[in-house]
């Protein structure tokens, strides 16, 4: 028996066999070709990735026609030719009219089915003018007579009937604009510009803000514009708008407070968008209360991109009237530099 070596270093084993030469047995060493099966091995492997290759498509091609013939199939007659001996699919022409859209699907899907017919029967709100053009379901809005409401806004404790508080003002100024209040006076349903509301809404409307309207050229000599007209609201905007007038940033004013510019017959977006700042000051400070003065600023040309609460957004929210020469006044003075 021999041995050699391979080139990785392994041992082969060779196999002894006997044969006979003029009478004489003689031993004759033969080696079993390893080396030639390892070099066909990479052969034999792309022959069986091709061959199931192959036959995934195979399969494929089986499947899709079971598709089409069970489409085909599903049509409503089949009409037999004796001189060609094939069988006509009937209905064809109407194929696409039997499949259903993916609209109609999701129509069907989400169909509720009620049992109050809101055509002859729609909901009646009492108490308010209708806002908007139409409803979910059949509704109509007026004030009561003989006909009882289902629902009754600005009405507390309404027997039989849903009472709503609905509201877009500040807490701070409409106590009963408080959640926990209102729950208190019987209303069952509460909207007001907190998120925590049953009914959340806000002053935001992709159909009256254009946010996506291209910026303007800053062509205003004045650095910042201000709308204020309430002078008596409960926070430092006042305070906050002499501080900067103090500071030498010069400031148009077309409000009732501290008026520099007739704001008479004007367009209060389209003024905004000729200034490098807007004071956009609320009335109050209280959370949620969010007016149409920031997404007016906003449409104006505010940058967007960084939208709150990134800290790279060029907003301030002060809170105390000694921040505003350590935030405010430092920003303005460098962009409008």
């Amino acid at each position: 028996m021999g041995l050699v070596w391979n080139q990785r270093g392994s041992r082969t084993e060779t196999t002894t066999t006997t044969k006979t030469q003029e009478g004489l047995p003689v031993s004759v060493g033969v080696t079993v070709p390893k080396k030639k099966w390892s070099n066909l091995m990479p052969l034999f492997v792309a022959l069986v990735v091709i061959a199931e290759i192959a036959f995934l498509g195979r399969l494929d091609m089986a499947k899709n026609a079971a598709m089409v013939a069970d489409l085909f199939y599903r049509s409503r007659g089949v009409v037999e030719s004796d001189d060609l001996g094939l069988e006509m699919i009937g209905g064809i022409r109407n194929l696409e009219s039997e499949i259903e859209s993916c609209e109609e699907w999701l129509e069907r899907e989400d169909a509720v089915t009620y049992s109050r017919d809101f055509v002859k029967e729609p909901v009646f709100v009492s108490g308010a003018d209708q806002e908007w053009n139409s409803c979910s379901v059949g509704c109509k809005f007026g004030f009561t007579g003989n006909q009882k409401p289902d629902a009754a806004f600005g009405l507390a404790q309404q027997p039989g009937a849903a009472s709503v508080l609905r509201s877009m003002e500040s807490a701070q100024y409409y106590a009963e604009n408080n959640i926990h209040m209102a729950r208190r006076r019987g209303y069952n349903l509460v909207m007001t510009t907190s998120l925590s509301s049953d009914v959340p809404v806000g002053y935001f409307s992709w159909a009256e803000y254009d946010i996506m309207a291209p910026v303007k050229p800053k062509t205003e000599k004045a650095l910042a514009a201000a709308f204020i007209s309430n002078c008596g609201a409960r926070n430092f905007r006042l305070q906050a708008l002499e501080a900067l007038e103090k500071t030498n940033i010069s400031i148009d004013s077309y409000g009732g407070c501290h008026r520099n510019r007739d704001g008479r017959a004007v367009d209060k977006v389209e003024t905004l968008t000729h200034y490098k700042f807007s004071l956009a000051f609320e009335n109050s400070n209280e959370e949620d209360y969010v007016t149409e003065k920031f997404f007016q600023s906003l449409v104006a040309g505010m940058d967007y991109i960084n939208y709150l609460p990134s800290p790279h957004f060029t907003y301030f929210h002060l809170l105390d009237i000694v921040a505003l020469p350590l935030g405010l006044l430092g920003h303005v003075q460098e962009v409008s530099a």
